[in-house]
């Protein structure tokens, strides 16, 4: 089979049926099982007291207030003011 007749055979297939891998528009879906979401949820809801260790090597110790796609808004254990950090800049969250 030539590699005209190869292309032409493979229209209509899904990149599954191809045995090609799914391409995603956005490339946070790759890699998303919607467990983070369902985590910082559980935080949120449980008033839950954690520690947020950034790639610097920072740790901000409070409670998750809100969060969204790209950022989560953190309220420092000692009663400051409300910080927003990307979640790019996050290493990990740990509970209390």
């Amino acid at each position: 089979m030539n590699s005209f007749n190869k292309a032409r055979s493979s229209r209509g297939k899904s990149a599954g049926e191809r045995g090609e891998r799914p391409k995603f528009d956005n490339p946070a879906e790759q890699g998303s099982t919607g467990s983070e979401a369902a985590y910082l949820k559980s935080c949120v809801d449980s008033r839950a007291v954690v520690t947020v260790v950034l790639k610097t090597g920072e740790r901000l110790r409070g409670r998750i207030r809100y969060y969204d796609r790209d950022c989560l808004s953190l309220g420092p254990a000692n009663r400051g003011p409300n910080i927003f950090l990307r979640k790019s800049s996050i290493l990990y969250i740990c509970e209390h």
